[in-house]
């Protein structure tokens, strides 16, 4: 919630700041949107693995407090670059869900894993739910920076959760043996068992962020009148974030019983067929039940991925496997975040959503491509 509260809105945030030519506008939307991928993709694998050293509440605290204080900051900035360069340090410093994944993964039975990672992403995008649409509602209000100051309130109070009520029974590893994790992990790596999955967290990234930093420049083109723009980009995040919950739940459920490649298929396939039309849609209204359905299909896959790669790694390098992977999504998110804001610039909002759409429909090609060597491979053994 508490990253939501603000961030989603950043598009409407510069423009207070001068920046209101269109293109201009488009591109500084994206740069922002990217400027944590980048930093987030480069520290999360050394997050994760001083999460396996040393533990993963302390992971869990770091990410939050930090993230408190530089969400504080970005409420004071005057400038789009100043708030470029916090984006960034909010990239090297942050990765909450990451942490927070690691940490419940690390203490779940092999046989509810499914199930914990889809409680864990619907907590996360009932956050991604209220967060928005009460921050729109409070930004429309008393102005962006309020939001901002609110969103540092409640990762403080995220971080002080963590601190008072959380507990986790962790023996740090010594040197000898955090070297031998990082070895082992390379060992992976290099005999393919994680890398196909890292691959399509950086695709599934690509693919999922492409359109978010252009939903708030799309919403003002199709804005109700009589309510408040910020409310109503507020509004599409939110739908977007209830979506997510229910994908959690279900997804996190099914993956237990079934087979989790089929159902990530029938997902990734689904989140394009409804990513397609959106930018052609005249309308906040239209553009609701689209957006829905859009987000519970893709939020479907992320569980997916994760019980799948969770599976592949021993619990000991859990925190360096997620790390790797996080890291994968957080330079796709930044990739992604960047190639909306220049299809939106250099071509219109139709393009984005059409790129995202053919994106999802080769990660349902590349699942499929898995499922079919995983067969293969139980079939041999």
């Amino acid at each position: 919630m508490g990253f939501n509260f603000a961030l989603p809105f950043m598009p409407l945030y510069i423009q207070e700041m001068g920046i209101t030519d269109p293109e201009a506008l488009r591109l500084w939307s994206g740069l922002l949107m990217a400027g944590s991928g980048v930093s987030l993709a480069v520290m999360t694998p050394i997050w994760g693995f001083l999460s396996d050293r040393f533990g993963r509440k302390p992971m869990t605290l770091r990410a939050n407090l930090g993230g408190a204080c530089i969400l504080f900051a970005m409420g004071l900035v005057r400038t789009p670059g100043l708030l470029l360069v916090l984006r960034i340090l909010q990239g090297a410093f942050t990765g909450t869900v990451i942490a927070n994944l690691t940490l419940v993964v690390s203490n779940t039975p092999d046989r509810r894993i499914g199930f914990a990672i889809g409680i864990m992403n619907s907590a996360v995008f009932t956050g991604n739910a209220v967060g928005p649409l009460a921050g729109g509602y409070f930004a429309d209000l008393f102005g962006f920076r309020v939001a901002f100051f609110l969103s540092s309130i409640t990762l403080l109070l995220a971080f002080l959760i963590a601190l008072l009520w959380v507990r986790e029974d962790f023996s740090p590893q010594v040197g000898a043996e955090a070297l031998r994790i990082l070895r082992n992990l390379t060992q992976l790596v290099r005999e393919q068992r994680i890398l196909p999955f890292i691959g399509l967290f950086a695709l599934f990234g690509i693919a999922r962020f492409s359109p978010r930093p252009m939903y708030p420049l799309l919403v003002k083109e199709i804005a109700v009148p009589g309510l408040g723009i910020a409310t109503q980009a507020g509004l599409i995040n939110a739908v977007a974030g209830v979506a997510a919950v229910l994908a959690g739940i279900v997804v996190g459920r099914l993956v237990d019983r079934s087979r989790p490649f089929v159902i990530g298929m029938a997902c990734a396939a689904l989140a394009g067929f409804f990513l397609l039309p959106q930018g052609f849609l005249p309308t906040l209204w239209g553009l609701l039940p689209f957006v829905f359905f859009g987000d519970f299909s893709s939020a479907g896959i992320d569980p997916i991925m994760n019980v799948v790669l969770s599976r592949q790694v021993p619990v000991e390098r859990r925190g360096s496997a997620f790390g790797l992977s996080g890291s994968a999504r957080s330079l796709g998110w930044s990739v992604g975040a960047m190639l909306g804001g220049v299809l939106a610039a250099y071509l219109d909002f139709k393009a984005v959503f059409i790129n995202s759409a053919l994106l999802f429909f080769l990660i349902a090609f590349f699942l499929s491509r898995l499922h079919r060597r995983s067969t293969k491979a139980g079939t041999a053994k």
